[in-house]
């Protein structure tokens, strides 16, 4: 784990040979190390920023955001540190966490020990008694050899406890984030800014500062114990102008260093919008190129970098302010404890190592009591890093909370159904009456945008097996979003949608069309809808543009049935049962396989331009779109769904090769919706659905449902 401190020593009252500085500065090591996220070491370089593709929230909100109030803070850390420590993992962590705070009370210890020494080293230097101070030498080179490994260990134990504390969560988080469509959820409705950037940079930042700042927390409550007795031991009047200064002091501090949180916060923000700019450049460099458009790129950019900037500056003009203060606080410390107990000293009343003494037991209390002035900028900066995650936090519980009786009224249901693997056998060994596996039921459905703007109105019809359905339609009259709401992704609008999902392993056996199971049960009580691969085990949706996942092209072809472990997942659902009664996923294809489909998308030219099928490119950028199609309906036919989702997929092909991809569809078994542009689709489907621009002030349904043979041309140039 890369730390990225910045290791400040506080400066502190020596004498001569400064030989307690090494104290001092192993004292101040980890407390110092809270400094790593304060605005002049921030992690704004981290590889993850090459990764932002998360379109920036409002400009507004955030320009008027308030910083958060000390208990939402609070609330908000204890929600996102308390899950790690009731884990699975707790037992490991908090043995962990014991050994650090042992370490930590090691540390000060041997702080105590030294505090003496150097009272005892110094009065052998002032008295000039050389065989004393040639044995409190000995004693100091001793103290360090042993004392050094323990503040070391402190310090490797706190990494390696915060890198474990982060991986779990990062893991928690990824889970939560790609759940039940949170990620599409976040992207499509701008819910939150930058949420990649959350799980790389702020739970990293979050784990390692937590940690810090528990360890600081508990070293000041001993060094308080332990130093405030010898402090006021020597002088009672100097423990007095201690707490006087450092209530003082963090009084100021507070005052002059209030708007660090949320300059911090917006800083995040700003140059993580910047950096959204630039990757989308990148990504569409070849579109610039062909408008032109590098002028307009470059005023977008350099107006969200002055945004950054300026808000940079005005961060800098705060912690200038702030760092005027803590500067002159921190060098007073240098002469106020000597100033206090020199005419103790003058008068006879104490030895020379005693003012040394008192020097340094003031430094350790004064640390302890202005933690908030040391460390204001980094506690801004942590608490804009509680900020995010915590929001983060938030979104991701609401969109993953079961939602109540009135909330599913408002929302368009869907639900899968799996169709039994029995032999359709009714009790008496006659077959059911009926001869047709419905695949898809649509009932009463309204289809809406995010602004409740009607697209499709009281939609009803059902899909049986091999009834592939073309969807036609002017754009922008919401044949996407339908096909959407089939997929599980859409759910603005009402009514009900229910897909029949047959086991895996049944388009590949021979059945005959009179033979149905008469028992339906509901997907959830058999499968359960958790495993997040609904859309690759029954269902698979092809939009436009493919997604090409980073990867070798055995991967491209994989995507999303198999993954590295699919293999064990089969094994698992085979030793519970008998695994035709289980939505799992086929045996992995074999090389064979992926070279045979390759060959039948006509893609084989792959394998040798690629260097075979472990070849890892960017294959969204050496691809064209019609081999990325085609590519797509490789994986379709590897994978065999149920049903497939169809969306202008073939839009990028000629028609020798649209026709060849239909066929192959055709032939293995699968049934498939379609939207297209192309009257020449027609062939290849024997429902249409028209769909038409609603009219508001109409409560007339804006669509009509037939058979091909029934419908005439659709007249396509209208569109």
């Amino acid at each position: 784990m890369v730390t990225q401190a910045k290791l400040v020593v506080e400066p502190h009252f020596s004498c001569g040979i400064t030989v307690s500085t090494l104290e001092s500065s192993l004292k101040f090591g980890h407390r110092s190390s809270l400094k790593f996220h304060s605005f002049t070491t921030r992690r704004r370089l981290s590889l993850a920023a090459e990764a932002e593709t998360t379109p920036p929230g409002p400009t507004n909100q955030d320009e008027q955001r308030k910083p958060p109030d000390l208990q939402t803070l609070t609330g908000r850390f204890w929600k996102i540190a308390v899950p790690y420590w009731s884990s699975d993992d707790k037992v490991q962590a908090r043995l962990q966490l014991a050994a650090v705070f042992a370490l930590t009370l090691g540390t000060t210890g041997i702080s105590v020990g030294f505090n003496f020494l150097g009272r005892d080293f110094y009065n052998a230097l002032a008295n000039k008694d050389q065989e004393q101070f040639t044995k409190q030498l000995l004693y100091y080179l001793a103290a360090f050899a042993g004392g050094i490994p323990i503040f070391v260990l402190r310090d490797y134990a706190r990494e390696k406890l915060a890198l474990r504390w982060r991986s779990w969560m990062t893991s928690y988080y990824m889970e939560r984030y790609l759940k039940n469509k949170t990620f599409y959820k976040i992207q499509s409705q701008s819910t939150i800014d930058n949420p990649d950037q959350r799980i790389v940079d702020d739970l990293s930042s979050f784990t390692g500062t937590a940690l810090s700042f528990s360890l600081t927390l508990f070293n000041a409550a001993i060094d308080l114990i332990s130093f405030s007795n010898i402090l006021y031991g020597i002088y009672p009047p100097l423990f007095i102008v201690l707490l006087a200064y450092s209530l003082g002091g963090t009084a100021i501090s507070i005052f002059l260093g209030r708007g660090l949180v949320g300059l911090n916060f917006l800083q995040e923000k700003k140059e993580a919008d910047f950096r959204y700019g630039l990757v989308r450049v990148r990504e569409n460099a070849e579109s610039i190129a062909f408008y032109g458009g590098e002028e307009n790129e470059m005023q977008l950019l350099l107006s969200r970098f002055k945004s950054a900037f300026e808000n940079l500056n005005q961060l800098l003009i705060s912690s200038r302010n702030l760092e005027f203060f803590t500067s002159g606080y921190r060098y007073l410390i240098q002469i106020l404890p000597a100033a206090v107990v020199a005419p103790m000293y003058f008068s006879g009343k104490i030895e020379f190592g005693v003012v040394n003494q008192s020097a340094s037991a003031f430094n350790h209390i004064l640390g302890d009591f202005s933690l908030i002035v040391y460390q204001f900028q980094a506690i801004s900066a942590f608490s804009a890093v509680i900020d995010r995650l915590g929001e983060f936090d938030d979104v991701l519980d609401s969109s993953n909370r079961k939602k109540g009786d009135h909330d599913l009224k408002e929302e368009i249901q869907l639900s899968f159904c799996l169709i039994s693997c029995s032999n359709g056998l009714q009790s008496n060994g006659s077959m059911p009456l009926s001869s047709r596996v419905k695949l898809l039921d649509v009932e009463q459905l309204t289809v809406q945008t995010p602004s409740k703007a009607t697209l499709i109105k009281d939609l009803s019809f059902e899909i049986y097996e091999k009834d592939h359905l073309l969807v036609t339609g002017p754009s922008g009259s919401g044949k996407t979003s339908l096909l959407r709401a089939v997929a599980g992704l859409w759910n603005f609008g009402s009514g009900a949608i229910t897909i029949y999902v047959r086991p895996r392993g049944e388009l590949d056996m021979p059945h005959s069309p009179d033979v149905i199971s008469s028992q339906v049960t509901s997907i959830n009580e058999i499968i359960g809808d958790s495993t997040g691969r609904r859309n690759s085990e029954g269902v698979i949706f092809l939009p436009q543009k493919p997604y090409m996942v980073l990867g070798t092209l055995r991967q491209q072809l994989l995507y999303p049935t198999w993954t590295e472990d699919s293999d064990n997942v089969v094994d698992d659902a085979k030793q519970s049962g008998d695994a035709r009664c289980v939505n799992v996923r086929p045996n992995r294809p074999t090389s064979d396989d992926l070279i045979q489909v390759l060959n039948d998308v006509s893609l084989r030219h792959l394998l040798s331009r690629f260097d075979g099928l472990d070849s890892t490119y960017e294959w969204s950028s050496v691809l064209s779109l019609g081999e990325q199609q085609r590519l797509a309906f490789a994986r379709l036919l590897l994978a065999k769904p149920t049903l497939a989702l169809l969306d202008e997929s073939t839009s990028a092909l000629d028609e020798a090769n649209e026709a060849r991809l239909y066929q192959l569809i055709q032939a293995a078994g699968i049934t498939y919706i379609s939207i297209g542009h192309r009257s020449t689709l027609y062939k290849y489907h024997k429902k249409v659905l028209h769909i038409s621009t609603a009219n508001t002030a109409s409560n007339q349904r804006n669509w009509s449902f037939k058979n091909v043979g029934e419908d005439s041309i659709y007249d396509f140039s209208k569109q």
